[in-house]
């Protein structure tokens, strides 16, 4: 690296992280436009439907916001603010980019790629059913296709005999179909320029426009990134381009490479988010779900944070080291544990059944009440009457957690 390029301390690397998640600071307004403004700030929310304690994309909104409503986020894919693609929801200032992965989507090599387009010509007259149905009766669910009759998509998988359900897969992830909203769960499929009416006029970007707005985007949300975890966030663009994206982008001054401590080379990050280094640090505690946007690569966040960190939901109960579905907890900029919480919505308990400390993690009382609040807080967002903590909890926090 060269010896001039700018050094940052792992604590100022991690701030930098921190702060590229919207994780520092004061919280946004907890309303329609806060969602918003968090939504634009990530660029997307992973949408998943685990509720141990809540859905991530509610999740993830209340680690930054507080107490909001939570209907506000459905308000905002219902008048277009938003819209999903993808298991993501995306704001719609970002259609363009999303015109262009789904081009390149049907255009990946691979065999199974190659199978999937093969299989999609072969049941063209079912595509064409769709479209006929959708512009005359409106958004659908995929099942009330299920009656149609479609060549067999060979999988041995999760997706075998699953005909229709893949079929509607696919035709989303090319742009064919979007998402127009949802009944309970149930997604509800209807015609791209129905949902978006901008769809058919917005071209996607080029391939290099695409990965100079990736390039800074994805910078800008983990304020600081590596070449690897830049190139994750970009889709259908080879190394040697992102590269030489990269460096146009710093000599541009849009970016800023620099040597960060635990990297094993070069980091980059804004110019912005390297003033707001100055700025008095905003105090927060918050808890995180298992797939934020600051613990979800698990390879970063045990390189920034020290921090070692895996879903444990799928481990068989008597081999967890933790819990089902336990969620980090960020205080002072740092995570210093986790929590092992489950919601029961029946009873309106939301119970902590052991709290996890990591080894050089503070233990006095200051930080103890400061956790003990947030869980509160999510307790009461929830609409737990009641929280309770179990035996494994900090033996110096017990008087705070349980009074």
């Amino acid at each position: 690296m060269d010896a001039g390029m700018p050094t940052v301390s792992i604590g100022d690397a991690r701030r930098l992280a921190v702060g590229g998640s919207l994780l520092d600071g004061d919280r946004p307004s907890a309303d329609r436009k806060g969602v918003l403004e968090v939504v634009r700030g990530l660029g997307r929310l992973q949408i998943d439907p685990t509720r141990t304690v809540e859905k991530t994309h509610l999740l993830v909104l209340w680690s930054r916001l507080g107490a909001y409503e939570s209907g506000e986020l459905d308000a905002l894919l219902v008048d277009r603010d938003l819209f999903e693609h993808q298991a993501f929801i995306f704001p719609r200032a970002s259609l363009a980019e999303r015109k262009f992965v789904m081009d390149r989507w049907g255009q990946r090599e691979g065999a199974r790629q190659q199978r999937m387009r093969d299989w999609s010509a072969a049941n063209e007259p079912f595509r064409r059913l769709v479209l006929e149905r959708l512009a005359g009766e409106g958004p659908l669910p995929s099942r009330a296709f299920s009656g149609e009759t479609l060549t067999h998509w060979p999988s041995s998988g999760w997706t075998g005999g699953r005909n229709v359900t893949q079929m509607f897969e696919w035709l989303g992830a090319t742009g064919q179909l979007m998402i127009a909203g949802r009944k309970r769960s149930e997604r509800l499929w209807h015609l791209p320029e129905a949902v978006l009416p901008e769809f058919p006029t917005t071209a996607a970007l080029s391939a290099h426009a695409f990965a100079r707005v990736r390039v800074e985007s994805a910078t800008r949300q983990l304020g600081i990134a590596t070449v690897r975890e830049i190139a994750e966030r970009t889709p259908f663009v080879g190394r040697p381009v992102m590269r030489q994206t990269i460096a146009e982008a710093v000599e541009d001054g849009d970016l800023v490479e620099l040597a960060a401590a635990g990297s094993d080379g070069p980091a980059y990050t804004t110019r912005d988010a390297l003033d707001a280094l100055d700025a008095p640090e905003g105090p927060r505690t918050t808890l995180l779900s298992p797939f934020d946007p600051l613990v979800k690569d698990r390879e970063r966040t045990q390189r920034l944070f020290g921090f070692h960190y895996r879903l444990e939901m799928y481990v068989p109960k008597a081999e967890r080291r933790f819990g089902h579905f336990v969620l980090p907890i960020l205080h002072d900029g740092r995570l210093i544990g986790r929590i092992d919480p489950q919601m029961d919505r029946r009873s309106g308990t939301l119970t902590v059944r052991g709290i996890f400390l990591e080894p050089e993690a503070p233990t006095r009382k200051a930080t103890g009440t400061a956790v003990a609040a947030v869980i509160r807080e999510l307790g009461s967002w929830l609409g737990a009457g009641e929280v309770r903590f179990g035996d494994e909890i900090p033996a110096a926090w017990r008087s705070v957690l349980r009074d």
